[in-house]
């Protein structure tokens, strides 16, 4: 129901939707006055906690209020309307109880606070804080109101999001309905990861003749270790058992049965709007009231609970009407041949054996779907509100139990991220079948490859979905394929294992994830000792229990895999205690042990948990398949282990200086000939000639004869320290008076090459371009041979080659020091954006912008409800880690006002890595900023112009002048190296 803790960017276009699954016909339900609670009778359910609102006022020990229209997020974003759009006001005033009953009332009536002013208002309570449970049956005996817009509900949610953010944590739905449709009510949950990679399960209970939400039904789940159950008036009609939960930060799923394995609270409410039901209209009567007469919770003693038992997916025939593969594809038409079906405004009929080109109106994208050397081309020219804004997606079967490989290749116009998963369609309630594949496309064509196994209900029209919303840049993906392949090894336990996103190299350090031993990852060894390891499902911790004496390394706990590199420094931490004091040892080691990388430690443990560090930097080491080994012999006793952790404390061989960054000197020449060399043979033998010089900033070297070899005339730069590791970019400009070839080479002292080319010039300036990989450091010279190469047909023939705009850099780097395009607001608004909330939903928002004379003015007609309802921003700025940024931005506004500037990694976390909040005025002002960026992202600059303190509501208007983000210092940098502000050039 409260889709509770996700970034409220995006919050609005949330579906809640449930009711995917087919009826289920209740005939023998009766008007539901007879109290069930004990009517199964299979378990023996003892009473814990109850109400049974008997006194006049609100049990507060038991009960709290919420009031608003909606919640503040820890990061201090306010989420209007509870994140699902709800239109209603929660006040405590339509919280009552009368003749014994909790009354939840919806009225017509107005309501205003600081966040805006709301057409109707509500009740709601919740036990978060004063009761919460873990398994157990939880009901409610509830009378439920007629009418278009209501939208009641008996839930639950985590008391601490101990597996993330909504609904990575988990979400139980006992009833929620909707009053416009009196004869179903749906129970759900919602997991996954946080929104929004999250899924839900959901199916809705239909009330048989004579019988409907109107009466007093029983509502209840039953909730046990692996399994949750929903009734009505005691008759089952869902049993579910299949959920996930997996964090981002982490290498696999928490154990099952997370998240449903943690304390829950209840939550009663009378909402009004929404997704679930819509809002109300003309027919909707007012008030309405939800009358709960008790709301009950039971418990089993401990050994009654079942055990849970992780799902297990066996294959399963494919459904009828599933395609055939094509040579194993099950992607039809992979050239595009037959082009597109174009679904815009909904009513389209979609193509079920072909490719369909969505851009639908109601998510704001708009663009066209073209065929371009076999690939399908997609330009687009709004980039919409959601992912999902720009679609392309052919359906294909998933059946239950299977696995499949998703294999394409793709580019983009620029850098950009594209959103690629396997769902179901609108008649199963959009479930997500696959992960959330986040694929970074880059100008150059690649090629991406992703697997899944399907464990939701075999569909045949699964839809295979690349979505490209929220960026303009054009995307090509062709050579699509979707097979189905033997099973594999989810964990891959042993293999080589990058770091994780958060840096550790540890998986599972938290032995919570993985199998339900929670010791995925982990290789427990004992050499003829008596030893046993577990993890207790309270504690999430690691037990060894050592029986007897032995020596140190009869007892081991091993983990794979792990990468370890030369030059960098490590640390490692975990916690750790034993049940008497005692040492153990631990080292990071080679595969086979014959090499130690951080040397045997010795850490001394006691009876008090500790937490233990030591640091290491190895030597001649590049092992992506290193191991780290704690040895746990030599002493009878318990010992505990927990949040073991690898960092690299510094990456030493990425730890680039500019002058690692820049290795060449004076490459537009405004130094005149400083830094270059050149080299003519004839001056010791052979006729070849040639002087060198500049002229308009360009060198130009005058050739009189070309001699007999290539290097018979050579202009160069030497003494290039250029890094192992990375990518070089080689460009320069290059014309000749007369068509002739050119060598260009990267070469050490021994002429050793790294780059050798050949290359045509002509009159007309041609820019060149080269990548350089280099696996090692090296002193390196550029150059540029001119004599007689190999196809030229010139030999005496005077004529003047002309080199300009020389560059030889780490590639990619210049973009990441200087992200930012058209600050100078020179070229228009070219790069820059306007958000406006308004343009996508009912928010009131409204502002334009307008370029003129090398500035850009937002004049701002309704500030919207959010700070982000306006936003003036440019996305998708690449900045780099380990970097100290400067930010500056000449702004006024003709009424004084705050605005806030922010930078953040956008969809789907909002990750601040800098916000200021400042106040500017009729004056224009230049406002400097600095932050240290941690990691290397991919990241949007937003100036928030919406509703915020100190904001007049008055129309007015905001100038950008002139807008700076850059390293600090590169710039500086640049200019010392090249003579001239070239940073951006």
């Amino acid at each position: 129901m409260l889709k509770k803790g996700f970034t409220v960017m995006l919050a609005a276009c949330l579906l809640t939707t449930t009711g995917y699954s087919p009826a289920y016909s209740n005939d023998a339900v009766g008007k539901g006055e007879v109290d069930q609670t004990m009517a199964d009778g299979e378990k023996d359910w003892q009473l814990v906690w109850e109400d049974n609102f008997e006194d006049p006022e609100l049990d507060q020990t038991k009960w709290s209020y919420d009031t608003g229209n909606g919640f503040v997020q820890p990061d201090g974003n306010y989420v209007p309307g509870w994140g699902n759009q709800e239109l209603q006001y929660y006040s405590e005033d339509n919280v009552t109880i009368e003749d014994g009953k909790l009354v939840l009332t919806g009225k017509n009536e107005t309501a205003t606070d600081e966040h805006g002013t709301y057409d109707y208002t509500s009740g709601k309570i919740h036990t978060k804080g004063k009761f919460n449970q873990k398994y157990g049956k939880f009901e409610a005996k509830i009378k439920l109101p007629a009418g278009q817009g209501y939208w009641p509900a008996f839930w639950m949610m985590p008391e601490e999001d101990k597996y993330g953010g909504w609904a990575a944590s988990g979400e139980i739905d006992i009833m929620e309905a909707a009053g416009g449709d009196l004869n179903k009510v749906g129970g759900a949950i919602h997991y996954g990861s946080q929104w929004p990679n999250n899924t839900y399960t959901a199916k809705d209970y239909h009330f048989g003749e004579g019988s409907d939400i109107t009466d007093y039904n029983v509502y209840s789940v039953e909730w046990e270790p692996g399994e949750i159950r929903w009734y009505v008036n005691g008759e089952l009609f869902q049993t579910l058992n299949n959920w996930t939960s997996f964090n981002a930060e982490n290498g696999t799923k928490f154990a099952y049965p997370a998240p449903f394995d943690q304390e829950f609270y209840l939550i009663l409410n009378l909402a009004i709007g929404g997704w679930y039901g819509g809002g109300p209209d003309d027919s909707t009567e007012f008030p309405g009231k939800m009358e709960v007469d008790y709301v009950k919770v039971y418990e089993l003693d401990e050994h009654q609970y079942r055990e849970p038992v992780e799902p297990v997916f066996e294959k399963e025939e494919l459904p009828e009407g599933s395609k055939e593969p094509v040579n194993g594809n099950y992607i039809y038409d992979t050239a595009y041949e037959n082009g597109f079906t174009e679904i815009k405004d909904g009513t389209e009929t979609f193509n079920e054996e072909g490719w369909n080109f969505v851009h639908l109106n109601d998510f704001g994208g708009n663009g066209s779907a073209s065929v371009e050397d076999g690939f399908a081309k997609i330009d687009i020219s709004q980039a919409g509100s959601q992912p999902h804004s720009i679609q392309l997606i052919q359906n294909v079967p998933a059946g239950v139990g299977r696995t499949y490989k998703i294999s394409f290749d793709a580019k983009a116009a620029s850098n950009r991220n594209m959103n690629l998963k396997v769902s179901g369609g609108e008649e199963r309630g959009w479930s997500l079948y696959s992960p959330n594949y986040e694929v970074a496309l880059t100008p150059e064509l690649q090629s991406y490859e992703y697997t899944y196994q399907m464990q939701a209900e075999s569909d045949a029209k699964a839809r295979l979905e690349f979505n490209m919303g929220l960026n303009n840049s054009s995307v090509w993906i062709g050579n699509v394929k979707v097979e189905e392949i033997d099973a594999i090894d989810p964990y891959n336990e042993d293999a080589a294992k990058p770091p994780l996103r958060n840096g550790n190299h540890i998986y599972n350090g938290t032995f919570d994830q993985g199998r339900m031993d929670r010791m995925t990852y982990w290789n427990f060894i004992t050499d003829g000792a008596n030893a046993q390891a577990y993890v207790e499902e309270d504690t999430r911790a690691l037990t060894v229990e050592v029986k007897e004496n032995g020596s140190p390394d009869s007892v081991q706990l091993v983990q794979k895999g792990i990468s370890i590199k030369s030059n960098n420094e490590y640390t490692l931490s975990f916690d750790a205690s034993a049940a008497e004091v005692r040492d153990i040892q631990v080292a990071v080691v080679s595969a086979d042990g014959s090499e130690n990388y951080s040397g045997w430690e010795t850490i001394s443990l006691s009876s008090t948990g500790e937490n233990k560090t030591f640091s290491f930097q190895p030597e001649n080491a590049d092992d992506s398949e290193a191991k780290l080994v704690f040895l746990l012999g030599g002493n009878a006793g318990s010992i505990t282990l927990d949040n073991v952790s690898i960092f690299a404390e510094k990456l030493r061989a990425d730890a680039l200086t500019f002058e690692d960054i820049f290795p060449l000197k004076n490459g537009k020449f405004n130094f005149g000939l400083e830094n270059w060399n050149n080299h003519v043979q004839g001056i010791y033998d052979g006729p070849s000639d040639a002087s060198f010089e500049v002229e308009d900033g360009k060198a130009v070297t005058t050739i009189k004869n070309v001699g007999w070899n290539p290097w018979d005339v050579i202009f160069m730069q030497e003494g290039l320290q250029m890094k192992g590791g990375n990518t070089y970019l080689v460009s320069f400009d290059a014309s000749s008076s007369l068509e002739r070839n050119m060598e260009v080479v990267l070469e050490d002292s021994s002429y050793n090459r790294s780059l050798s080319e050949v290359i045509s010039l002509t009159p007309e300036p041609t820019t060149h371009t080269f990548e350089v990989a280099l696996n090692e450091d090296k002193q390196l010279g550029l150059k540029y041979l001119l004599g007689n190469v190999a196809g030229n047909e010139i030999t005496d023939e005077e004529h003047q080659v002309v080199i300009d705009n020389v560059r030889v850099e780490v590639a990619g780097k210049r973009e990441k020091l200087f992200p930012l395009k058209n600050g100078e607001l020179a070229a228009s608004i070219e790069h820059w954006n306007l958000h406006v909330q308004g343009e996508y939903d009912d928010n009131t928002s409204n502002a334009k912008v307008k370029a003129k004379d090398e500035h850009a003015t937002v004049t701002v007609e309704n500030l919207g409800e959010n700070p982000w309802d306006i936003m003036f921003f440019q996305e998708n700025l690449e900045l780099a880690g380990g970097m100290t940024y400067e930010l500056q931005v000449e702004t006024r506004s003709n009424h004084p006002r705050n605005m806030e500037v922010v930078v953040d990694n956008g969809v789907p976390y909002y990750h601040r890595f800098f916000e200021e909040k400042v106040k500017i005025g009729p004056k224009p002002n230049n406002y400097q900023f600095e932050w240290e960026q941690p990691e290397d992202a991919k990241l949007g600059l937003k100036f928030f112009l919406g509703k915020m303190d100190g904001v007049s509501k008055k129309k007015h208007h905001i100038d950008f002048r002139e807008v700076k983000l850059e390293a600090k210092g590169a710039r500086a940098f640049l200019e010392q190296l090249e003579g001239t502000d070239a940073a951006t050039e």
